[in-house]
């Protein structure tokens, strides 16, 4: 019984035992008896006798078409047989998929469906009914529409072929790097493995049309690449390799062509919107071919930050984009869930927690960075957080993922050893969670913030960011090594600023309710400048990175050096600070020039330049008055007395 099939309700969503349905708690589904009555020492039951078992479209070993019979045994046995189609390796050979000629239509799927749905009392009718009368019966329900056949380029409309033929055209070549910009993509390291077996799958099936480029060949490929796309995948699999199956290789899809476009920057020469210009008819493709999944999530929050380096933070565009990602989020349910003490990792499954976690912690930048309400709010969001684990170890199955989940400390981290993409995740989403609580003081009418309720999410805060393992911490002096990773360097002084961020808002929301100590809120300041200039400073080392200054300069260094500038208007300590020793009136001139030199290294076309333009601009206002102001004539002459 431990390894039979998840049991499934009509909408999809994972069957209660009947004691947790009954007294409305959440079930972790294990059987034969869930945690919940295990404890309460209860008989665990489930109506549904029958798990209804999803069916697993299967890939052939070989690139002909060949019958594969699958079978999965529960408490009955259920058989299906599926067809597998995969195009050839000839040009002769390569063209529309030979199986079946329907697919459900992706707007059949009603997505996640809460508690306020009406679904969730026809739930809770069924449920009672099936108390009163034994288990109840499974229907199918009727299809809403007929169901979609395959694709065909010439049926297909006009914009949505032009959007293929787009995308195709401007593919990578054999000679393309495609993804030189490594220091952005660390979180995605199964994904680099992934999109070598696409660019190889492209290059080995569809060379000679990439090379050629003709519209009629092309259409050939579209053609293949949108009836693979019209299979859903199924994000279920415990097996990395069942799940990655799904959208590589034989089984190349639209979801594959536009992981393309999350790394790469495009042929010499391409503008950068014509990158997302692709990646966003990707976005489009899928969206008209099968259901929602995970990676199509996952290219709409690429998109969101791509747009991000094209028009800026605060451009309408890139946040209709983040808008349209978080839609999907919680179409898809994802911004639910429940802590399970039994959960066993997979690629599959970890990829789910991250991409929730990164969306999430995306929303509050960029509500941080505007100061519109965020689109997702804590209150809403119990997302599991994702695991310290090296992707190497989710691939490489299950005796591995147990050993790695062993090395994880009480907080959920590796203690030691490499730095993995997965805990920049954790500890992202950790700080965005409280950062979530203070946006919603500061931004909603409503929530009064209180200096009782400041003081315990300060203390939060400082004991979240003391409870990272140390290879997250930020060092003063690590820069000093010349030999120093500087992508762990990067990720360090990233979630240090965030860190001093949340204490920002928390000390400006105190001064707001009229607290009449601004030292902590000076030197919380001073640092975010301080660690923002090392990026200006160290510009050499931190090249992988020059796309983010603009963002890591309007997010941080602004609003700190915004706080020194009125330290120099309206002085509130003289000679060094008490609290800290490399503060004074000259560190702060000295910085706020560096400041100056930074944001004026931003020009036009680069997004956020107009923003840093008028930073710039107040920050020489101040600077020339501190600096420029006429010395009395009696002080004058007291000093040269002296000497």
């Amino acid at each position: 019984m431990a390894d039979a099939p998840l049991l499934r309700r009509l909408n999809g969503r994972p069957q209660a035992c009947d004691p947790c349905r009954a007294r409305k708690v959440a079930c972790d589904h294990a059987q034969p008896t869930c945690s919940r009555c295990e404890k309460r020492k209860e008989s665990c039951v489930y109506t549904i006798s029958e798990p209804r078992v999803k069916k697993q479209r299967l890939r052939s070993p070989s690139r002909v078409t060949a019958p594969t019979t699958s079978t999965v045994t529960s408490t009955n046995t259920v058989t299906s047989t599926i067809n597998t189609i995969s195009p050839a390796n000839t040009s002769a050979s390569v063209g529309p998929s030979v199986e079946s000629t329907s697919t459900p239509s992706p707007s059949i799927a009603p997505g996640y469906l809460g508690f306020t749905s009406h679904n969730a009392v026809f739930e809770e009718t069924r449920n009672s009914l099936s108390l009163v009368h034994g288990p109840a019966l499974e229907i199918e329900p009727n299809p809403r529409r007929p169901p979609r056949t395959r694709a065909c380029l010439i049926e297909m409309p006009s914009h949505l072929r032009e959007m293929c033929l787009f995308v195709l055209r401007h593919l990578p070549g054999a000679r393309d790097d495609v993804m030189p910009n490594k220091l952005h993509c660390r979180v995605d390291e199964w994904m680099f493995m992934v999109i070598e077996d696409i660019l190889h799958t492209l290059q080995q099936d569809w060379g000679e049309y990439l090379g050629a480029r003709e519209d009629a060949q092309l259409e050939e490929m579209a053609l293949c690449i949108s009836n693979n796309t019209s299979r859903p995948i199924r994000d279920e699999h415990s097996s990395a390799k069942a799940w990655t199956d799904q959208f590589t290789g034989a089984n190349i899809r639209w979801e594959s062509i536009g992981l393309i476009w999350t790394y790469w920057n495009g042929a010499p020469g391409m503008e950068a919107s014509a990158v997302n210009k692709c990646l966003g008819y990707c976005v489009e493709l899928v969206r008209h071919f099968t259901t929602a999944n995970d990676i199509l999530l996952y290219l709409c929050y690429r998109r969101t930050t791509i747009e991000s380096l094209v028009t800026g933070d605060a451009g309408l565009t890139c946040w209709s984009y983040a808008a349209e990602t978080v839609a999907l989020l919680t179409f898809l349910g994802l911004h639910v869930g429940v802590d399970d003490p039994n959960y066993v990792p997979s690629l599959c499954s970890e990829q789910k927690r991250r991409i929730t976690a990164r969306v999430y912690a995306l929303d509050k930048v960029l509500v941080s960075f505007t100061g519109r309400p965020p689109l997702l709010s804590h209150r809403y969001f119990s997302g599991p957080l994702a695991i310290d684990i090296d992707d190497q170890d989710l691939m490489a199955g299950d005796a591995a993922i147990k050993r790695a989940m062993q090395r994880l400390d009480d907080n959920g981290f590796r203690p030691d050893g490499e730095l993995l993409g997965a805990a920049l995740i954790r500890a992202r989403v950790q700080i965005a969670l409280l950062k979530g609580e203070l946006l919603e003081m500061a931004l909603a009418s409503s929530v009064k913030a209180t200096f009782e309720r400041l003081a315990e999410i300060k203390t939060r805060c400082e004991q979240t960011y003391e409870r990272f393992p140390r290879n997250l911490i930020h060092r003063a002096d690590e820069l000093d090594d010349p030999n120093c990773d500087v992508e762990n360097v990067y990720v360090r002084i990233l979630i240090r600023l965030e860190h001093l961020q949340n204490l920002f808002f928390a000390e400006r929301l105190s001064l707001r309710l009229g607290h009449v100590d601004e030292n902590r809120l000076l030197v919380i300041s001073f640092e975010m400048v301080c660690l923002t200039l090392l990026f200006w400073t160290h510009q050499d080392r931190f090249a992988g990175v020059r796309r983010d200054f603009e963002w890591l300069l309007m997010a941080f260094a602004a609003p700190g050096g915004g706080i020194l500038c009125l330290e120099l208007l309206r002085p509130t300590f003289r000679g060094t600070h008490p609290d800290c020793p490399k503060l004074s009136r000259s560190a702060i001139i000295q910085k706020l020039s560096l400041l100056i030199g930074f944001l004026d290294w931003v020009r036009p076309p680069a997004p956020n330049a107009d923003l840093c333009a008028d930073c710039k601009a107040v920050l020489q206002g101040v600077l020339d008055h501190n600096l420029n102001a006429p010395i009395a004539v009696g002080f004058q002459f007291r000093s040269f007395g002296h000497i």
